[in-house]
């Protein structure tokens, strides 16, 4: 770790990497409000350091997500039914795609926790797997595994013949 001489990176950080923050969040509380919560408590967090970490993405990712596991834990409380807009602007997407997110957001729920942030974050943030391994703390080949996994298992509930 290096001396943390100003907040400059940290805000710069935010500035580049706000919207996959928010996702990273999103994809574990999803809740919007809680989500922008997690992210500012999270760079307030890393703002306070006395050292600025040698891998500062990284860190704020983990912190992110740290802070989002923590507050679900606290709260008690997750969401079977996820709006599409809790993730993208939908201002920009026609009726039909609108509710193609919705079917998509609705069968993601039926997926396993890890397998269903690897798809938000990859799908609807564009994180790497790399990034998305230094986020969660694991090795990207088994990233890589959940998001092949959930991928299959959700094309294959997406075909599956409404009752």
């Amino acid at each position: 770790m290096s001396k943390n001489k100003s907040l400059a990176p940290v805000a710069a950080l935010f500035e580049f990497r706000q919207e996959q923050l928010f996702i990273a969040a999103i994809a574990i509380t999803r809740d919007r409000a809680a989500a922008e919560d997690v992210v500012l408590d999270a760079l307030l967090a890393v703002s306070q350091l006395k050292q600025t970490p040698d891998n500062l993405a990284a860190y704020v990712f983990r912190t992110v997500r740290n802070k989002a596991l923590h507050r679900n834990k606290d709260v008690q409380r997750f969401t079977a039914e996820t709006d599409c807009d809790e993730f993208i602007d939908t201002r920009t997407q026609t009726p039909e795609q609108q509710i193609f997110l919705k079917q998509i957001l609705t069968h993601l729920d039926r997926l396993e926790s890890n397998q269903q942030q690897v798809l938000i974050m990859k799908l609807f943030g564009d994180l790497s797997f790399q990034e998305i391994a230094e986020v969660t703390a694991t090795n990207p080949n088994t990233v890589a595994s959940w998001y092949r996994r959930g991928l299959a298992q959700l094309k294959e509930s997406l075909h599956e013949p409404a009752l």
